[in-house]
């Protein structure tokens, strides 16, 4: 790998975080704004601030900006040959795959992320999403309340990590789950920059994903929280299979 495959994912970025945003709704009837920021690029590559500060970058976003240009980058910030086993290798790796969390998701699931529930700290980020079957997570972190009028805010989340974990064990996939309140995805909508929908997806659980869902939530000592309409569907599996998980704040 060497600066090719960072322009690679840069052009992903643009196109994928920069030029589209997305709307995910979950079925505890939460909503996400979700976008990215020319800021967030370099961390999301496994490139160090104080690396690229110490050469000649201020910003991360100038950065980003040479990167997209073609324009030469020193390879004290992108080397020439990216070792195999550096934390940037692993980053670039997959990283155009990463929207496979809103399409192909597996085992779709937020996480309102608390790192004062959690024993494995996630610096920054305060909605995780997740498949906890292929290890790709996704996170964001709250960036504005945007005022659609003087009564109405909706609040944005900036990407800012993305984790790959697909050859990791089971226990890696889930590792921000333990103690944290978790919710399904139902709808994911993509939007391009001039709002108009590109693109949807619906996802709904058969009773085998439920029932691998509340595991999950009891390995990991979850709260799934899902609204009144379908929760009963989550309890009555939790109990007719002994999943001692907690739904909406009741153990069983």
């Amino acid at each position: 790998m060497n600066i090719t495959d960072i322009q690679a994912c840069a052009d992903f970025f643009q196109d994928n975080y920069l030029k589209t945003f997305y709307f995910v709704i979950t079925y505890n009837g939460n909503s996400f704004m979700l976008i990215g920021e020319k800021s967030n690029f370099p961390h999301l590559m496994g490139i160090q601030s104080n690396t690229y500060r110490s050469n000649g970058y201020n910003k991360p976003q100038y950065l980003f900006n040479d990167i997209i240009d073609r324009k030469p980058i020193n390879t004290a910030i992108i080397p020439n040959n990216i070792s195999t086993t550096s934390k940037m290798y692993k980053k670039i790796q997959n990283f155009t795959n990463s929207t496979d969390i809103f399409w192909k998701n597996t085992g779709p699931l937020t996480i309102n992320y608390n790192p004062a529930l959690s024993s494995t700290k996630l610096n920054n980020v305060d909605v995780l999403l997740t498949d906890i079957n292929t290890g790709y997570m996704l996170g964001w972190v709250s960036n504005n309340k945007i005022a659609v009028n003087a009564n109405i805010k909706m609040e944005k989340y900036c990407i800012c990590t993305w984790i790959d974990e697909s050859n990791g064990s089971q226990q890696r996939k889930e590792k921000y789950m333990p103690g944290q309140d978790v919710e399904l995805i139902r709808f994911v909508f993509a939007l391009d920059e001039n709002s108009k929908l590109i693109r949807k997806k619906e996802y709904s659980y058969d009773h085998s994903q439920k029932k691998s869902i509340l595991e999950s939530c009891e390995r990991n000592g979850c709260n799934l929280l899902v609204d009144s309409i379908n929760a009963h569907y989550y309890t009555e599996i939790a109990v007719a299979d002994g999943i001692h998980c907690k739904v909406n704040g009741t153990h069983f």
